[in-house]
């Protein structure tokens, strides 16, 4: 993957196709590969006439690692994507985020609407809503010298999933530690793009897109029965309800 620098970071990223430029983020401890290129979107978008830009995250994959919560504060990651649009030429370009990439995502629209068109916000709903919880289990799991010893289940399956994509667990852990909830309601309330709030009926992590998607004034939502956050990407119903939203048919 080429890189460049945003603020003197460097983010690793990939351009395919031609057409209609849309931006992809991915989720926390994933990488650009893993969300979209091993779940079918790169193809799927490309094959639609979309120009895809994707990137990994600071600290994931190929891009640059970095150790103290501060790095990934929320204004430093949105920096990154508009960084990368502007050492693109991009002017304008549609978007989706899935997971923490669609929290980012959301944050984009609402400070950066012009640079926009439509938005998918996808494994992201009621949950965004609900203040965080006392500690934090994921930042200590991925922090743990035996994974095993983890007792949370999700914490642990979010350590052996960065584990398997060979991810620095410091890094990571770094990102986990950095607080991202506050002000969800005001940047919905602040989106004036078309946007798709998207999740499956068995996500947890998300909950109900649909109260998130009331916040925005053109926000809309829709729920993928029978899948969950980690099925929700590959499945063939969730890609059709986007794929349908950015090309125009609903």
């Amino acid at each position: 993957m080429p890189v460049f620098s945003s603020e003197g970071v460097s983010i690793a990223y990939e351009v395919e196709g031609e057409g209609q430029p849309i931006l992809l983020i991915h989720g926390f401890s994933a990488t650009s590969e893993d969300n979209w290129v091993r779940t079918g979107w790169v193809q799927a978008l490309t094959r639609a006439r979309f120009k895809v830009v994707r990137f990994d995250l600071r600290g994931h994959g190929k891009s640059e690692k970095l150790y103290e919560p501060g790095d990934y504060a929320t204004e430093k990651m949105t920096g990154d994507a508009i960084a990368l649009l502007d050492h693109l030429g991009i002017g304008q370009a549609d978007l989706m985020g899935f997971s923490m990439g669609a929290g980012i995502a959301m944050r984009l629209a609402a400070r950066h609407g012009e640079r926009f068109g439509k938005v998918v916000l996808a494994g992201m709903g009621s949950r965004a809503l609900e203040p965080g919880k006392p500690g934090n289990p994921i930042a200590e799991a991925l922090e743990a010298d035996d994974p095993s010893s983890v007792g949370d289940r999700s914490a642990r399956a979010f350590r052996l999933y960065a584990e398997n994509l060979g991810q620095d667990l410091k890094a990571i852990a770094a990102c986990a530690r950095e607080p991202r909830r506050g002000g969800v309601r005001e940047a919905a309330a602040a989106i004036n793009n078309e946007v798709l709030v998207i999740a499956g009926a068995r996500d947890d992590l998300a909950g109900d897109p649909q109260a998130l998607a009331a916040l925005m004034p053109n926000g809309r939502a829709e729920v993928i029965p029978g899948t969950d956050h980690m099925f929700a990407l590959p499945n063939p119903m969730f890609k059709g309800a986007v794929m349908d939203f950015l090309t125009g048919w609903v």
